[in-house]
C-alpha cells in the first residue's frame, strides 16, 4: 500500500503488541477535530459504526483550527487530536509535554493539494498564474493569519523558488479570511492562502483567482497528523490501534469517494460540515491525500521542523527526530486490518 515504504528517520519502531487478551475491552476516547472536509475519514468511521464495531466510544470536540485543541491535549483533557504541522506544534512537543505524532492525517500529494494560492485580479493580470508566479511577488502584499503556520511555510517556499527573499514581499500578519478577502477584492492585498472550498467560492465571486496549489509548491508536504501523549499511546495501546483501524478503513473510502464522488460519502461529509453535497462534490479530487496506512512522509515532517528551527526565530529547540513520531499503533492496526478486516 502507498506509503508503507516511506517510514524513515524520525519514526519510533517497536515490536507489534498483538497478543492482548483485553484487546477488545470497551474504551472511551476524547478526540479533538476541525470540522472540515479533511475530517471526512472520522465522519465516515463514525457514521458507519466502525468505532462501535471495535468497542470504541469517541467523544468529539470541535475546534475551528486543529492547533486550538493542542493546549487541551497537553493538559490531559483530550486523548487524541488532529493538528496541522506548525512551529507551535513543534514548540509544544519540544517543551517536555511528551506528545507524539502517531498517524499522518493528510499530505498535499500531487493533484490532491487542498490549499489554494489565491491572488488578486490585479496580480493575475500581472502574470501570477502558476507556481512560478511568485516571481511577480516582489513588493506584493501577502495576507496571513499567523507566523509559524502552513501558509507562512508555503509562501516562503514560493518566494524562494522564484529566487526572491522573504523580505522582498510585504507580509501582513493577523489577517483572517474575513478580513483578507475584502482587502483582496479592493486590490489592497495581493496574495493569500485559502483552503477549499473557500478558494473556489472566492473565485466564483470575482474576489481573486486560484493561481497555484500547495502540492505544486511543496509536493507531498505533510499537512496534518494525529497527536497523542506518550502516556496514552503506552497505556491505551489497544485503543490507539482500534482507533487507527477505523480511520484506515475510512481513509480508503474517503480516497475512493474523492475520485468517484460516492453519494453516500458526500452526504456524510455534508451533514457534518454544513456544506452542500454539490459544494463538496465540486472540490473533488482536492480533498487532501490520506495515506491509507497512516505511515508518514517523515522527510517532509523533519524538513518542516528544520525550517522553523533554522530559518526563523519561532522554534527555540528542536524535537529529537526519533521522538517525533511513534508508529507502533498504526503498524499493528495495518497488520490486523490486512489479516482480518472487521469492516467487510
Amino acid at each position: 500500500m502507498a506509503g508503507s515504504a516511506a517510514a524513515a528517520a524520525g519514526v519510533f519502531h517497536a515490536p507489534y503488541v498483538i497478543a492482548q487478551s483485553d484487546f477488545m475491552e470497551p474504551v472511551r476516547i476524547r478526540m479533538g477535530y476541525a470540522p472540515y472536509i479533511s475530517a471526512g475519514p472520522y465522519y465516515i468511521a463514525q457514521a458507519k459504526g466502525y468505532f462501535n464495531k471495535l468497542k470504541v466510544e469517541v467523544v468529539p470536540t470541535s475546534h475551528v483550527d486543529g492547533s486550538l485543541s493542542m493546549p487541551a491535549l497537553a493538559a490531559g483533557e483530550l486523548d487524541i487530536t488532529g493538528a496541522t504541522l506548525s512551529a507551535g506544534l513543534f514548540n509544544l512537543m519540544a517543551k517536555g509535554t511528551n506528545l507524539r505524532l502517531f498517524f499522518e492525517r493528510g499530505r498535499e500529494a500531487p493533484g490532491w493539494g487542498s490549499n489554494a494560492i489565491l491572488v488578486s485580479n490585479q496580480m493575475w493580470e500581472k502574470g501570477f498564474r502558476n507556481v512560478d508566479g511568485y516571481k511577480f511577488a516582489k513588493g506584493a502584499k501577502i495576507g496571513i493569519s499567523s507566523r509559524g503556520s502552513v501558509a507562512h511555510y508555503l509562501h516562503t517556499v514560493g518566494l524562494e523558488r522564484a529566487g526572491l527573499k522573504v523580505d522582498d514581499a510585504e507580509w501582513q500578519w493577523g489577517l483572517t479570511p474575513q478580513v483578507s478577502l475584502p482587502l483582496m477584492q479592493q486590490n489592497r492585498l495581493d496574495i493569500m492562502n485559502l483552503p477549499l472550498p473557500g478558494a473556489y467560492a472566492a473565485q466564483s465571486k470575482g474576489i481573486g483567482k486560484v493561481a497555484t496549489w500547495s502540492d505544486e509548491l511543496a509536493p507531498d508536504f505533510v499537512l496534518a497528523c494525529s497527536v497523542a501523549s506518550r502516556k496514552f499511546l503506552r497505556e491505551q495501546h489497544s485503543a490507539a490501534v482500534r482507533f487507527s483501524m477505523a480511520i484506515m478503513q475510512a481513509n480508503i473510502e474517503f480516497m475512493d469517494a474523492a475520485k468517484s464522488g460516492n453519494p453516500e460519502v458526500l452526504k456524510i461529509i455534508a451533514e457534518n460540515t454544513g456544506l452542500t453535497t454539490q459544494v463538496i462534490d465540486e472540490t473533488r479530487p482536492r480533498w487532501t491525500y490520506m495515506n491509507p496506512d497512516g505511515i508518514p512522509n517523515m522527510p517532509s515532517i523533519v524538513a518542516q521542523q528544520k525550517f522553523w528551527r533554522e530559518r526563523t526565530d519561532l522554534l527555540a529547540k528542536a524535537v529529537p527526530e526519533n521522538e517525533i513520531f511513534d508508529d507502533r499503533a498504526i503498524k499493528e492496526a495495518w497488520q490486523r486490518l490486512s489479516e482480518k478486516n472487521p469492516f467487510k
